[in-house]
């Protein structure tokens, strides 16, 4: 399965094995980076679509001043954050 999604210059697909996750399975989405949000956002989505419920994200680096953690509807953990 497949999700595509818009970025502020353009935009991407990501893709999940339809299989990979049962309905009603509980995920945790990890990121390498947080920036404006958008492909955690989508990862969500994507795993929204397949039955599985998303409980948390997770990142190594978050651009805070970005905002991305306002698009991300559950709650994000983040290793690193950078204010500027």
């Amino acid at each position: 399965m497949r999700f595509t999604y818009d970025l502020e210059y353009g935009s991407d697909t990501i893709e999940i094995q339809e299989d990979a996750i049962s309905p009603g399975q509980r995920v945790i989405v990890v990121d390498d980076l947080i920036a404006t949000g958008g492909t955690t956002e989508a990862a969500i989505k994507l795993v929204t679509q397949q039955g599985g419920t998303v409980v948390g994200a997770a990142c190594i680096i978050e651009l805070t001043f970005l905002k991305g953690r306002d698009r991300i509807p559950v709650p994000v953990t983040a290793m690193i954050s950078y204010d500027s």
